[in-house]
């Protein structure tokens, strides 16, 4: 036995004393709280000893315990970019949950990479976490998860995705044929769509929307107008750029979120067309900036947070697992940058 191992037992032990003569229980008991074995200790007891412990300032190991229970009381969340106000705001939905019952979040940016994400999920099963949530679409039609070994892994999954689990969505295509069908409202005629990558199932369902939305407001359906980008603000600076020097002619823009919207926004303001009597536009998610930033920006809002609670509900077993997804509804919030006097 090494040195370090006898004087790490002989401090616990130590420790375990100080907590049973300071709780007034044996040491057998103390060891029997600090391993989990408490079925036959009374819950008063249970919580003083756990008291006295947080006094002297000593944490059991827990994560021993976990291991020995076939649970690390951890939950792996998986996002694109968490410093998208969209997924913080899911994952403080997560977190909350998380915490209330014990459990510890660990994040993972993917970038939207397939390898990213394949690497995230690996890590995560080595990690030994009790579930996966992933928010944010599928990318590549998840073909780089499908051969994946799920079993005994609790999976949810946020948006988009072709993987075979339990699933929490808004009508994608319903939300952008609401956001064309408001700037046809506003006496749009020509919207260019700022969609994210062709390869984002989001990008693909969300399209549907702006496609059905152009057809039954008999609006110029014109395959130019579609611009194909990411979902930051740079992106959205860039393709409405490119929009404006391909002399694309377009009154109005639709952008799959508002990173975008407010990038082509910029564009707008160097070009000196006007928001929103030349150009109105809408963003998706609502995310804070949205109303901050001048024009404020009309957007779609999604209920982000209560995504994130009810994925880390199902994870902990909180709410009933069903196999049609848990489907949210969503709300257009009109300000300034669709909000026409003439």
């Amino acid at each position: 036995m090494k040195a370090r191992d006898v004087v790490t037992r002989g401090r616990r032990d130590s420790i375990a004393k100080d907590v049973a003569r300071l709780a007034g229980v044996s040491v057998t008991t103390v060891s029997r709280v600090f391993s989990g074995k408490t079925d036959v200790i009374p819950k008063n007891t249970q919580d003083r000893v756990m008291a006295t412990a947080a006094v002297l300032r000593y944490r059991p190991n827990f994560l021993a315990k976990a291991l020995r229970q076939g649970k690390t009381q951890t939950i792996g969340l998986i996002v694109p970019d968490i410093s998208d106000a969209y997924f913080y705001q899911i994952a403080r939905g997560v977190e909350d949950v998380a915490q209330t019952a014990g459990y510890t979040v660990i994040f993972a940016n993917t970038d939207r990479l397939p390898e990213k994400e394949q690497a995230c999920v690996n890590l995560f099963f080595d990690k030994k976490v009790d579930g996966i949530i992933f928010a944010g679409g599928g990318v590549n039609d998840d073909n780089h998860l499908n051969d994946h070994a799920w079993e005994g892994m609790r999976v949810i999954t946020i948006g988009p995705h072709r993987l075979p689990f339990s699933a929490i969505l808004v009508d994608d295509g319903a939300v952008i044929a609401a956001a064309t069908h408001h700037l046809a409202a506003v006496g749009c005629r020509r919207i260019l769509c700022l969609a994210g990558k062709p390869n984002w199932l989001v990008t693909q369902r969300r399209l549907v929307g702006y496609r059905q939305a152009i057809a039954d407001a008999e609006l110029d359906d014109d395959p130019a107008l579609i611009m194909f980008g990411g979902f930051s603000q740079g992106s959205g600076e860039e393709v409405t750029r490119a929009a404006i020097d391909r002399g694309i002619e377009f009154d109005g823009i639709v952008a799959f979120n508002d990173y975008a919207a407010i990038g082509a926004m910029q564009v707008l303001r160097e070009e000196k067309r006007r928001i929103p009597d030349e150009v109105a536009i809408v963003g998706c998610d609502d995310t804070p900036l949205a109303a901050l930033i001048h024009p404020t920006l009309t957007s779609i809002r999604f209920p982000q947070y209560e995504f994130g609670r009810a994925a880390a509900e199902m994870v902990l077993g909180q709410r009933p697992d069903n196999a049609e997804p848990l489907m949210f509804s969503y709300e257009l919030i009109q300000r300034e940058s669709t909000t026409r006097l003439g």
